[in-house]
């Protein structure tokens, strides 16, 4: 992404839209073997150039070309346009209509539609046809809803009578849109990718994209294509003017070119540290501290570990200041974290109302609150100097829940607010316009805690003893009703956010009764949808449109906690999982040195 915004290119600009690489060219086994390199496309070489046919194919016609008016070229078609972003993206508004406009007011022939995962490969890869060397596109790496007709469109009817409608997965994806796209960032992710991307950027971006190196490499392209081929200005003629200007929009563009020299190939990795939560059979609770109050919230910040306690919230990003409320008087203040000195008041933000929880932008900029009115009011925090925070200006107040709010969680890199109240619902708020965004399904008991993932955008929630993980477009992945009894309620939740493409399918709850529980979410199997193991008490209550995907296991239960545990943090170097409870105790949980020995032996 880094090289597609230095080289222009963006999601404003269908015809200089971001281009991604085919990483993969296995699309029929029944597993993906990462470890074999015939798994992967060849990364060296153009999507013309992907079979010696092909390649032999467009070498000759560079060879043969004879018009001394345009240079030679190998491909009269370009591995990034519009019209390729409108065919990936035909199942999702706005570009449908898009899509549409492009055909003449209606879809394509279904047959020509984007059907076909597999199929898309075998046209791009050269096999059986030199016109199309398309590229990809970043959905593919993180968009699911993308692969699916989830608007109902009437996509028409190919030639063997069944009706367009989802994109059509390799056999290693599961029929599951979400598991393609973690197994194929995986793939982008993996070894033989990250020791043969740099080829692949020396080809769209690097020194093969012009001149020789780009002829040697059977990676030359129209002229029009190239940025500075032509000086638009000069053009004098109307009609040429606009040809040229058509051209260029509805034949592609070649990034800007960023490098004159090979690319070099990705450092490896260093040894990644022990995954925490894989290894929680092997976890030591470590008592740091004991705090007066219950433990409301915990961060690590420059190597140290801060608390705040019930009714207070850390400030981000210097956390030397922190919110606090539930005063009789009903105000909001501002605190010091090192002093506890009062930097400011502010009263009557609710209107007589009590404040119930708040959250803030990772920013630090943007204060949210709610109240026992069921109200969500958006502050912009205005501070004059570096100490003091003066005014509190409201942006807007949400209206959507019937009851108190009960949990608030603010993620900036999403752009979203959520929260959770105790009319048993919960609601998503866009950030950036405040306005609704979707409410999810209906819960079984009032929301007891919410978490946002800032890596993968999932959204983590409890209500009562009921677990459930959320996609950020609403889908529910996986749910389950944590413990036999009634009473032992979640009251915390945290996920892993060490990487953005793998492992962050583990989360952590704790519990009423002190317990901590760690569970790993994974893909549902056909025996499992088969037996009714989705999970193990069906949707929990929740009225879903359909099972989930995936399934929450249980991996181990911590205990030590002797009250009900009201905080939970994950630090981002995942040697620590930091516990907090109402007593005020606060926990470190780490892997032992002997344990971990015994562990890496083993594996």
């Amino acid at each position: 992404m880094h090289l597609n915004t230095l080289a222009g290119r963006g999601y404003s600009d269908l015809t200089q839209y971001p281009v991604f690489p085919w990483v993969l060219a296995d699309y029929e086994s029944e597993s993906l073997d990462l470890s074999d390199p015939k798994t992967f496309r060849k990364l060296d070489k153009p999507m013309g150039c992907q079979t010696p046919e092909g390649e032999e194919e467009f070498k000759k016609r560079y060879e043969s070309w004879d018009d001394p008016e345009v240079p030679k070229f190998h491909y009269g078609s370009h591995y990034s346009i519009a019209g390729i972003v409108l065919f990936y993206l035909l199942r999702l508004p706005p570009f449908s209509v898009e899509n549409q406009k492009l055909q003449g007011g209606q879809f394509d022939h279904a047959d020509r539609l984007f059907n076909c995962i597999r199929d898309t490969w075998l046209s791009a890869a050269g096999k059986g046809n030199t016109s199309d060397v398309k590229e990809l596109i970043p959905e593919f790496f993180y968009l699911p809803e993308f692969l699916e007709n989830r608007f109902n469109l009437d996509l028409g009817e190919k030639q063997s009578g069944e009706k367009a409608g989802d994109v059509f997965l390799p056999s290693w994806a599961k029929g599951s849109p979400r598991e393609f796209i973690r197994k194929h960032r995986e793939a982008l992710e993996s070894d033989f990718v990250s020791e043969n991307l740099h080829h692949w950027i020396d080809l769209i971006f690097g020194y093969k994209q012009r001149g020789k190196a780009a002829e040697k490499a059977v990676n030359v392209f129209y002229h029009y294509t190239y940025e500075g081929s032509v000086d638009i200005d000069s053009v004098t003629d109307p009609s040429l003017k606009a040809s040229i200007l058509a051209q260029i929009n509805h034949f592609g563009q070649t990034p800007k070119q960023l490098f004159l020299k090979p690319h070099v190939k990705r450092r490896p990795y260093g040894k990644l540290p022990p995954h925490l939560l894989k290894h929680s059979t092997f976890l030591v609770p470590h008592e740091i501290r004991k705090s007066s109050s219950s433990i409301a919230q915990i961060v690590t910040f420059n190597e140290k570990i801060l608390v705040t306690v019930e009714n207070t919230l850390l400030k981000p990003r210097t956390h030397t200041k922190y919110v606090a409320w539930g005063f009789p008087d009903r105000s909001l203040r501002f605190m010091s974290y090192d002093q506890d000195r009062l930097l400011s008041t502010h009263e009557n933000l609710h209107g007589g109302n009590q404040i119930q929880c708040a959250g803030v932008s990772h920013d630090g900029h943007i204060l949210v609150t709610g109240a026992d009115d069921g109200l969500v009011s958006v502050w912009r925090i205005s501070e004059d100097g570096p100490h003091a925070l003066r005014r509190l200006l409201l942006e807007k107040v949400l209206c959507g829940h019937a009851a108190k709010i009960t949990s608030l969680r603010v993620c900036q890199p999403y752009m979203l607010i959520v929260s959770g109240s105790d009319d048993c619902t919960i609601i998503l708020w866009d950030l950036s316009s405040l306005v609704f965004v979707r409410q999810l399904p209906e819960f079984p008991a009032p929301v007891s805690a919410v978490y946002v993932n800032d890596l993968s955008g999932e959204i983590v929630t409890a209500a009562g003893i009921l677990l459930a993980v959320w996609s950020i477009n609403g889908d529910c992945l996986a749910v389950i009703s944590t413990s036999q009894l009634p009473s032992d309620s979640i009251l915390s939740v945290t996920s892993c956010t060490f990487s953005d493409w793998q492992d962050t399918n583990w989360h952590v709850t704790g519990h009423q009764s002190g317990a901590i529980k760690v569970w790993h979410m994974v893909h549902c199997t056909d025996q499992d949808k088969t037996a009714g193991k989705s999970n193990t008490s069906g949707t929990g209550g929740l009225d879903l449109d359909k099972p989930p995907d995936y399934r929450l296991v249980l991996k181990k239960v911590l205990k030590f906690h002797k009250q009900p545990v009201t905080a939970l943090h994950l630090t981002s170097d995942l040697k620590q999982l930091l516990s907090g409870d109402s007593g005020g105790h606060l926990l470190s949980w780490m892997l032992s040195d002997e344990s971990l020995k015994s562990s890496f032996n083993q594996g």
